[in-house]
């Protein structure tokens, strides 16, 4: 279904609650997670800097953070197919050379190079904006116990179903500058395992490798202000 029909017949009906006994955490496969552009802050996994249990969700001491400029790929498999509900994301407030991610694009099940040419050349299964300056302040040392700097991004469920990967490419920023750094503290996936493993058959060979960033795009899209809520 293109992204036209999806909204020339869009419900806007709330989204269907979701709660953490929903976290595909256990699903997926971090010998797997790749994150380019990314420094991993406060560990050497850059994995673990952003995808965390429900007891450490609060815990700001480790993040990814952008390196060159603020665009940011992070591309998670699992370790078989899923349905998807929607996205938690902690990231940072606009100060001090950093700014709010705002455009974030999503592609299921990509199967050509991850890597920042290949994804803005490509058509994105779903978009949306992340709420400007919600979030939490970069240096803090202490976990940070505030639920309203966590946004819950829901995503549309027919299109994000037998997923065995999802890459994520946050393009550009609040302050339309590019040198502006873009942190992520916290990534949650909330949806169902099917237990179903996809054969090796099913998985298209794939490489993925660091490019240079594209300039960033600050063309302004759709916001949808329903498919969006503050808080977990």
């Amino acid at each position: 279904m293109s992204h036209q029909c999806e909204h020339e017949h869009h419900d806007h009906s709330p989204p269907p609650v979701t709660n953490s006994t929903q976290s595909l955490y256990e699903h997926i496969n971090f010998l797997q997670v790749v994150c380019l552009n990314a420094v991993a802050k406060g560990s050497d996994n850059q994995s673990a800097c952003v995808f965390k249990t429900q007891d450490e969700k609060y815990n700001v001491s480790r993040y990814l953070e952008s390196d060159a400029d603020c665009q940011m790929i992070i591309h998670v498999p699992f370790t078989g197919t899923c349905k998807l509900f929607s996205i938690v994301l902690r990231c940072n407030r606009t100060d001090g050379g950093y700014s709010s991610p705002k455009t974030i694009k999503l592609y299921k099940n990509f199967n050509k190079n991850v890597d920042f040419d290949t994804l803005s050349e490509s058509k994105d299964d779903h978009h949306f904006e992340n709420p400007q300056d919600i979030g939490i302040g970069v240096g803090i040392e202490t976990d940070v116990l505030d639920d309203s700097t966590f946004v819950e991004h829901h995503l549309p469920r027919h299109i994000f179903q037998n997923c065995y990967s999802l890459t994520l490419f946050i393009q550009d920023n609040w302050t339309a500058d590019e040198d502006d750094l873009t942190c992520c503290f916290y990534l949650e996936l909330r949806g169902e395992y099917t237990g179903e493993r996809a054969s090796n058959d099913a998985i298209p060979l794939m490489t993925v490798y660091e490019s240079a960033p594209n300039p960033v795009d600050h063309q302004k899209l759709e916001y949808e202000h329903e498919n969006m809520e503050l808080g977990m």
